[in-house]
């Protein structure tokens, strides 16, 4: 069995093709709401609201791409940690024996993270391959693990079948009220 490995360019190439989708998406909405404001169109309230809905899915697609990076950013650290300062005057074969040892847990760990960057990796390309495969990459800086918002209370747990598209100008009906 050949084991494929994690193509860091292609995620930071999805992951920022994924960034532009989504602020397509939320420049699509702001048009719409304009159109509402300007031309008096409240039939376009409900497409406005299918767009956001949207948008909210494909920001949890990223949000969720970002966590992946948090835990690697972790790990690295605890490694950095782990080792403490290196004296290059001094090393010898016994802290270099002790620093393997020390990253040899943490290469699981890693190996671990990196399987779910890949799986993450293929279910956003199958979801959204087909409407992020002509977009320029948007570089973003990652928000500080921090700094990122709560999920909203009316996100959907992730185990909900995956986003489709939003149709492009057809006004959608009404949706229904979420309940909690």
């Amino acid at each position: 069995m050949s084991h494929e490995l994690l193509d860091l360019e292609e995620w930071m190439m999805v992951l920022n093709k994924m960034l532009k989708f989504h602020f397509n998406i939320s420049e699509e909405i702001k048009a719409v709401v304009q159109a509402i404001r300007q031309e008096m169109k409240p039939e376009l309230i409900p497409l406005a609201e299918d767009k956001a809905n949207f948008g909210k899915l494909v920001k949890k697609a990223i949000r969720e791409m970002w966590s992946l990076e948090y835990e690697v950013d972790e790990l690295q650290a605890k490694f950095a940690e782990s080792i403490g300062k290196l004296d290059l005057e001094n090393l010898d074969v016994d802290f270099i024996e002790d620093m393997m040892l020390k990253s040899k847990p943490l290469q699981s760990v890693l190996h671990d993270i990196r399987e779910r960057q890949k799986a993450k990796l293929d279910e956003i390309k199958k979801t959204y391959g087909e409407a992020i495969k002509d977009l320029e990459p948007m570089k973003v800086a990652r928000p500080a693990k921090n700094e990122l918002p709560a999920a909203p209370a009316d996100a959907p747990p992730a185990g909900d079948k995956p986003a489709e598209p939003a149709p492009a100008a057809a006004p959608a009906p009404a949706p229904v009220a979420a309940t909690a």
